[in-house]
């Protein structure tokens, strides 16, 4: 019986890595995907996206529509890549050992 315990405990455990894996993964790939789907792109702000719907006359630098633009235009810094992996990992993780 400890084995078989032992056996599930290492497969929750794995199942738990994998989750937060492959969501650090995907939050890496699609990031970029989703800023160029609403409409930061290398080009700026694409006419009739949603983010030129948002975006105002008065748009504040440090705002969250200008880093996304930012983003949009020359890409995510190293730093900003290994937050977002970091923390999608650990919520993938955390929401698949809440879940296990």
């Amino acid at each position: 019986y400890i084995e078989a315990e032992a056996i599930m405990d290492m497969y929750s455990a794995v199942k738990i890595a994998a989750v937060g894996t492959a969501s650090a993964v995907g939050a890496l790939i699609g990031g970029p995907v989703v800023l160029g789907v609403v409409g930061f792109t290398k080009a700026g702000v694409a006419a009739g996206s949603i983010a030129a719907a948002l975006q105002t006359p008065a748009t504040a630098a440090g705002s969250v529509f200008a880093l996304c633009q930012s983003a949009g235009v020359v890409g995510l810094a190293a730093s900003t890549k290994a937050g977002i992996c970091a923390t999608a990992g650990a919520v993938g993780a955390g929401i698949s050992a809440i879940l296990k």
